[in-house]
């Protein structure tokens, strides 16, 4: 008697994916952007969702994700201010708008760089 192997968590993305790609082409034959954009982010979530659901979690790798998000949003705010700071003719209170595309983008790259360290952290020798 055979015995049967089970099935790879990485096996059952296989079908939902198949079917969020499918729905995406023929959203975009059939010219339904939203649809497509839709199913397109969602089959690009869907895997990173399932592996953070699925990871082992390791003691301190949620303190050290947070650590993580407050570097990662500290880098578009610093990179507004010397975009701004370095702009010729950009006098002070003249460039609002770099500090401001800063502070809006900030949490997302933030919160970006702690998923991405949560996606590939390994646990400290």
């Amino acid at each position: 008697m055979r015995h049967r192997e089970p099935l790879s968590l990485n096996a059952l993305l296989l079908a939902p994916a198949l079917a969020l790609a499918a729905v995406a082409c023929v959203a975009v034959s059939a010219r339904h952007l939203a649809l497509a954009a839709a199913a397109t982010v969602t089959l690009v979530l869907v895997p990173i969702v399932f592996r953070l659901w699925t990871r082992t979690w390791y003691r301190g790798l949620v303190l050290r994700g947070a650590g993580v998000f407050l570097i990662g949003m500290h880098v578009p705010l610093l990179l507004g201010g010397a975009l701004a700071y370095g702009r010729i003719g950009c006098a002070e209170g003249d460039c609002p708008g770099l500090y401001l595309l800063g502070v809006l983008v900030s949490p997302i790259v933030g919160a970006l760089s702690s998923v991405v360290y949560w996606l590939v952290g390994r646990p400290p020798v």
